[in-house]
């Protein structure tokens, strides 16, 4: 017969979860830590919202910082990133953690935290927008690097406990600075990126949005639902939907090279519609492309323009599909053969 769980064993196991948080926030800024250590840490955290409650009491008192309403109330936090700046403990900060273990694991059972006073980082919001033809590269003051590509607009904004990106209509490669402290969290319509690695590119574009990743680990999440399936993607994994369809996201393959292929020139296309590359052409020259008709709009395209003149990259397809093209001085006109 099993024995009933006990007050003093809820106790003790949430002291046990607390100093497993204390262990990981040590193993993780020491000098020796590997990508194991973060796969592993992943793991661990993402195996119970009272995993990263206690972290981020951990945390909290690492760094003085305060904890948001949430966490008073019992709720789960914002799990940190795997992204974490891995920075030596000096020995006496390393004596000092260990030391206030029995307070955090303390503050963690009661379901509440006293955390020291710190000063308020006021949230900074700023707004980038590249023009047609126009690519823009922006350095973060963490250290992360944002490429825009053209026609895009994206917003910016730094809070105390995370850096996060709104994607309107944009397509961005993104190289991500370590903070666990603050994790990367990007917003492109319906989908919400959580980043547990380094390189990968979102685009949001004509209702479709699709995460590819070059480097590291990244957590989709299609649809602005509380119980959407989230996706871990690694390197050479894509997640693709059109927005308000989550249930149709598709987890597909993709080429590390290629992933981003517009950084180098290069638009890579996978069984893509015609209008999606006329709308891709649109945003790199002032002389708009049109399509004649829904029948050449609808034509599939798998292959690979360079980017170079307009009337070159036109003159390709020609030769990639059954089009004929129509110049004028004010537009190029696609239509089927």
């Amino acid at each position: 017969m099993t024995r009933p769980q006990t007050d003093s064993d809820a106790e003790k196991a949430d002291a046990a979860i607390a100093g497993a948080a204390i262990d990981w926030l040590v193993r993780l800024q020491g000098e020796t830590v590997t990508e194991r250590d973060w796969l592993d840490f992943d793991a661990w955290l993402t195996a119970s919202p009272a995993h990263a409650r206690a972290y981020d009491a951990a945390l909290a008192f690492d760094h003085g910082l305060d904890l948001d309403a949430r966490f008073a109330e019992g709720q789960p936090v914002e799990a940190p990133s795997l992204t974490a700046k891995v920075v030596p403990l000096r020995s006496t900060r390393r004596v000092w953690l260990w030391s206030a273990g029995a307070a955090i694991a303390a503050a963690f059972v009661a379901g509440a935290v006293l955390l020291p006073d710190g000063g308020l980082m006021g949230a900074r919001e700023t707004t980038y927008v590249t023009g047609v033809g126009q690519r823009r590269t922006i350095a973060l003051e963490d250290g992360s690097r944002i490429e825009m590509n053209a026609a895009s607009r994206m917003t910016v904004r730094f809070e105390r406990h995370a850096r996060r990106v709104r994607l309107d209509d944009a397509q961005a490669f993104f190289d991500v600075a370590k903070d666990t402290s603050r994790p990367f969290l990007i917003s492109a319509g319906d989908t919400e990126v959580r980043v547990v690695g380094t390189r990968f590119d979102v685009r949001r574009r004509d209702g479709q949005v699709a995460v590819n990743v070059q480097r590291g680990l990244v957590e989709v999440r299609p649809g602005l639902s509380g119980d959407a399936a989230s996706f871990r993607l690694r390197p050479g994994q894509g997640l693709a939907h059109r927005e308000g369809l989550a249930a149709d996201a598709k987890l597909q393959a993709v080429a590390v090279e290629e992933v981003a292929g517009w950084r180098q020139g290069r638009l890579i296309y996978r069984d893509q519609p015609l209008s999606q590359i006329a709308g891709d052409m649109n945003r790199l020259f002032p002389r708009p492309v049109k399509l004649g008709d829904a029948a050449t709009a609808d034509m599939r395209l798998s292959g690979v323009l360079i980017v170079d003149e307009q009337d070159a990259m036109v003159d390709r397809l020609s030769h990639l599909l059954p089009v004929r093209t129509t110049t004028t001085e004010d537009a190029i006109v696609i239509r089927t053969r």
